[in-house]
């Protein structure tokens, strides 16, 4: 369980990086993309911030609710990974 959380935290730092890289991408593009990505990458962030919640929720979890909160948290992970591959084409 704890493994699983420090690999999570890990992942997290990745993305924020990803996102710090794409955050840099967007000073070059055209004016009126800019708005455009910096809005992606805004909801992006809300992403990464609803999984920092379930991660602190997964750490403190009893072992009895883990299981379930651990598909929760899978499932957010995918979608913010599938969102963070989708921004990077773009980009």
């Amino acid at each position: 369980r704890d493994e699983y959380v420090e690999k999570l935290k890990v992942k997290l730092d990745e993305w924020n990086a990803d996102l710090d890289k794409l955050e840099a991408k967007t000073e070059h593009a055209k004016e009126d993309l800019k708005e455009i990505y910096h809005e992606e990458i805004d909801a992006l962030r809300q992403q990464r911030d609803n999984i920092k919640d379930r991660l602190k929720e997964l750490a403190g979890s009893s072992e009895s609710a883990w299981e379930e909160l651990k598909v929760g948290a899978d499932e957010a992970w995918k979608k913010l990974s599938e969102a963070i591959d989708r921004a990077r084409s773009k980009f």
